[in-house]
C-alpha cells in the first residue's frame, strides 16, 4: 500500500508526533509511505523512518498558497497513492481542496475541538468536509459535534502512545518508580495551552508545599509573557520553563503530578502517557478527559480557566498520593 501523509510542519506539538509514529509505523511494516511538510518554519523535531520519502512543500515551490496546491495536486496525482493522510484542520482543508474532483482517496484527522473555530472556518470546514472518504476524531465528544453528513463517516480513534511507556509502566504497577517532588506540564507555550493560570494556580499552593517546583516543558511564543509571569509572583526559583525535551515521558514519569491546564484540546497526548506511567494527574474539562478520568478516582477535573479550582486540585493531590491511574 502506498500511503501519502500530510502535515503543517514536523514541530514538536502532540498531532506531530502521532503523525510521525503512524508513517514510522506503517513503514515498519512493509508499505511505501511519503511525509509531507507544507512549511519549514518550524525545525523538525521527529526523526523518520529511513525508508520514508520526506518532503517539504515549501521548498518545492516558490510562491503563494495557489502555487502549493497546483505543486501539491500535480505531485499527489503523479505519485498516484492509495490513500492520503492529513493531520490538523487547516492541513486536510488544503488537501481535500487540492485534491478535489481527482477521485483520490484523502482521511482528514482532527486534532482539536472543532467548536473553537471562527465562523468562516466552519463554513469552509462544512464544504470541504463531506468529500473526505473517511475523518478521524479523538473523542466521542467531538464526533457528536458534527452533522450527520459528517458523523456518518466520523472515527474514533485514541492517540496512539510511545512504546517507551511500557517499561516505565511496568516499574509504575511495582512501584519502583523514582519521583521528584515536582508537578510537570507539557505543551506549546500558546494560549489554548493557558499556563499562565497553570502558573498563578501553583502560586497560591506554594507556600503550603516549599519542597515542590513547576517544571513546564515546551515552546512557544508566550515564553517572556510566561516568565514575566513568573518573576512578578516571585516564582522564579520554583517555576522552571526548560523547552522542549526528547525524553518527555520520562520526565513526566519521575514527577509526582501531571497538570493539563489547557482551554481546549482534541486529546492531550502527554496526559494520556501520564495515566500510562501512572503520574497522578490534573486536568480541566476538555475534550477527552472525561472519557479518560473519573474525578477523583483516577485523577482530578476542574473547569476549564477556574485558576482557585486548579489550585484547590494541587493542595487536594500533592496531599492524597492514591489518587494516580489505575
Amino acid at each position: 500500500m502506498k500511503l501519502i501523509f500530510v502535515t503543517s510542519t514536523l514541530g514538536s506539538g502532540g498531532a506531530e508526533r502521532v503523525i510521525s509514529i503512524l508513517a514510522n509505523e506503517f513503514s515498519h511494516r512493509g508499505h511505501e509511505v511519503e511525509m509531507i511538510a507544507l512549511t519549514s518554519i518550524s525545525p523538525d523535531f521527529y526523526q523518520m523512518d529511513d525508508n520514508v520519502k520526506f518532503i517539504h512543500a515549501d521548498k518545492k515551490c516558490n510562491g503563494g498558497i495557489i502555487t502549493e496546491v497546483i505543486w501539491f495536486r500535480k505531485h499527489v496525482k503523479t505519485e498516484k497513492p492509495d490513500c492520503v493522510i492529513a493531520f490538523m484542520e487547516a492541513v486536510y482543508e488544503f488537501v481535500l481542496f487540492s485534491l478535489l474532483g481527482t477521485g483520490i482517496s484523502v482521511i482528514s484527522s482532527e486534532r482539536k475541538d472543532p467548536a473553537t473555530l471562527g465562523p468562516l472556518r466552519k463554513i469552509l470546514r462544512g464544504l470541504l468536509l463531506p468529500t473526505a472518504s473517511a475523518h478521524v476524531v479523538q473523542t466521542k465528544q467531538i464526533r457528536d459535534y458534527y452533522n450527520k453528513c459528517v458523523k456518518k463517516k466520523t472515527h474514533i480513534i485514541y492517540n496512539p502512545v510511545d512504546e517507551r511507556v511500557w517499561p516505565l509502566h511496568e516499574l509504575a504497577l511495582r512501584n519502583e518508580l523514582k519521583r521528584e517532588k515536582r508537578i510537570v506540564s507539557v505543551g506549546r507555550l500558546y494560549p489554548q495551552k493557558n499556563q499562565k493560570m497553570l502558573i498563578r494556580a501553583f502560586a497560591k499552593i506554594a507556600d503550603k508545599h516549599p519542597d515542590y517546583s513547576l517544571v513546564i516543558y515546551g515552546e512557544g511564543f508566550l515564553r517572556d509573557e510566561l516568565q514575566n509571569t513568573i518573576d512578578q509572583l516571585s516564582l522564579h526559583e520554583r517555576v522552571n520553563m526548560p523547552g522542549r525535551t526528547s525524553t518527555v515521558i520520562e520526565e513526566v514519569a519521575k514527577s509526582e503530578v501531571f497538570c493539563l491546564s489547557s482551554n481546549f484540546e482534541g486529546m492531550s497526548n502527554a496526559m494520556i502517557e501520564a495515566m500510562c506511567v501512572g503520574t497522578p494527574v490534573i486536568s480541566t474539562r476538555v475534550s477527552g478527559t472525561e472519557e479518560l478520568i473519573k474525578n477523583e478516582e483516577n485523577g482530578l477535573l476542574v473547569d476549564i480557566g477556574d485558576e482557585n479550582a486548579l489550585a484547590l486540585a494541587m493542595n487536594k493531590l500533592l496531599g492524597d498520593k492514591n489518587l494516580s491511574p489505575t
